[in-house]
């Protein structure tokens, strides 16, 4: 059975219930010199804010990333003995502002724009996400029995990262309980690698014409740049564009809807799953709901100061619907990246030690073949539908590493029509990953759970049938002389005795 013998998921203690993260020993906590309380919360606050801050002014950072950069100095502040590995402030992170995050993060595109104005991009996108499911599939199958008995959860969280980003990773993993140490290891494995993907597709040449199935725009949506901080790292900017180009500047209003309609979506996802037994998937529902609440705001009207605004602008033309929608939400996708960076925080400070990077090596390997796979199949079946190579790496892009590493490739390499498209399948792609990376870890759970079940049923068989019995002279009278327990020159010795004794 390889690696499935040990890799049996948990499950559910009651209904509706979600796996949590164990707390150690409270003596790790107490042991810390910044233990609980506003110390803490600064502590993992100054980690967030180092991260974005070296990420977007440093060559290095925005290789390594501001989600890699916060794990790294929280790890390091709890192997001085700084930080805890485990706190009551730890818990509120992961419980709650976590799944917040995650849902600002999808608050700021209107994913209706998908087929008028990212069709080849779009079908380029579906098919590196078949390529990251087959390339995860491949991989696990390889190097699956060397990551140990939470191998299939990492090999989910990874599935969803390649599909949407770290958000997604992040997601996935805390549905699934993966160990924080395992996590923080495989969260800079994921990373590290990541970047290094980026940098080879940005090598590949694809100077060609302006694709025409992305050079069509809706009206008022020019292209948009760059997300303002993307949780596979990569993100350069903090400000908002409306479908006119026009800076948007976050208000009080704007983050006061996002977070509730963040809140919202949190709460119907997590009372959904667990209403129909599925309590392990709510950040799953609520990503989708997260991006139907957007995709409703950018098409309901403006309730809210229209009448005011109507009188400021001295009778000119009302705003467009995307620019609307990108005011009503404006800084939640920043304010989403800045909550995330306090949970990558969390898992560095509950990773312990520098030793939680040891063993990188087979998730290296598992990630190089999973990476492979997806190039593989992503070229190959673009090319196979004759889609432009730059909707190809694109689409790459926006599967590896998010809508903002792929917005700026774009951006880099003087493709902006190619911008938009960049933004809105890597949004689709973090709307989505989560429900696809649980899917994987079920399915293998249900693989590893019916060769269980046959390898029992084999064994329970072999039990109930009686010995053999051993053949007896009858058998050897029936079989002949060449069964018979006496030799050849056994039975001559024999007929010359009987000889001399007549």
């Amino acid at each position: 059975m390889g690696g499935w013998a040990a890799a049996l998921p948990p499950l559910p203690l009651r209904r509706g219930s979600q796996p949590r993260r164990l707390r150690t020993a409270p003596v790790a906590a107490y042991g810390a010199l910044l233990h609980e309380g506003w110390p803490l919360w600064t502590a993992f606050a100054a980690c967030a804010a180092v991260g974005s801050v070296v990420e977007r002014r440093t060559p290095l950072g925005a290789v390594l990333s501001a989600p890699l950069v916060s794990m790294l100095l929280a790890l390091a502040a709890a192997a001085a003995g700084l930080l805890p590995v485990a706190s009551g402030a730890a818990d509120t992170i992961w419980t709650y502002l976590m799944p917040l995050g995650a849902a600002l993060y999808l608050l700021e595109c209107d994913l209706t724009q998908l087929l008028t104005s990212a069709g080849a991009t779009l079908a380029a996108f579906l098919i590196g996400a078949v390529g990251t499911v087959a390339g995860t599939a491949v991989a696990f199958k390889l190097v699956g029995p060397q990551l140990g008995p939470e191998g299939y959860k990492v090999a989910a969280a990874l599935c969803a990262s390649y599909i949407g980003g770290s958000v997604n990773f992040a997601a996935v993993s805390r549905s699934l309980g993966l160990a924080p140490g395992l996590l923080a290891g495989s969260m800079a494995a994921d990373n590290c690698a990541m970047a290094v993907y980026i940098l080879a597709i940005m090598s590949i040449p694809a100077e060609e014409r302006r694709p025409a199935a992305t050079a069509t725009v809706a009206p008022g949506a020019a292209a948009e740049p760059a997300a303002a901080l993307s949780a596979g790292g990569g993100g350069d900017g903090n400000s908002t564009t409306s479908g006119s180009g026009r800076a948007v500047v976050a208000t009080a209003e704007s983050l006061a809807l996002s977070m509730a309609a963040a809140a919202l979506a949190c709460t119907l996802g997590e009372r959904i799953a667990a209403g129909i037994g599925q309590g392990s998937s709510g950040l799953a529902v609520m990503a989708l709901l997260a991006s139907s609440i957007a995709v409703m705001g950018s098409k309901l009207p403006v309730l809210l100061g229209s009448g005011k605004q109507q009188q400021q602008q001295g009778g000119q033309q009302p705003p467009q619907p995307q620019q609307q929608q990108a005011a009503r939400f404006a800084g939640a996708e920043a304010l989403g990246g800045a909550l995330m960076l306090l949970f990558f925080s969390t898992i560095g400070a509950a990773a312990g030690s520098l030793q939680a990077l040891q063993g990188c090596g087979w998730l290296v390997l598992f990630i190089f073949i999973q990476l492979s796979i997806h190039l593989a199949i992503c070229v190959g079946g673009g090319r196979l539908l004759r889609l432009p190579m730059q909707a190809i790496l694109i689409a790459s892009n926006a599967n590896v590493g998010g809508p903002a590493t792929a917005a700026a490739m774009a951006t880099s390499k003087g493709w902006q029509h190619m911008i938009q498209p960049a933004v809105l399948t890597g949004s689709l792609g973090y709307a989505v990953a989560t429900a696809v990376g649980l899917f994987m870890a079920r399915l293998r759970a249900h693989v590893h759970r019916r060769r269980l079940r046959q390898d029992l049923e084999a064994h329970l068989d072999q039990e109930e049938q009686p010995p053999e019995e051993a053949p007896g002279e009858e058998a050897y009278k029936e079989v002949g002389p060449l069964l018979n327990p006496e030799s050849e020159e056994e039975e001559m010795v024999t007929d010359e005795e009987q000889e001399a004794r007549k």
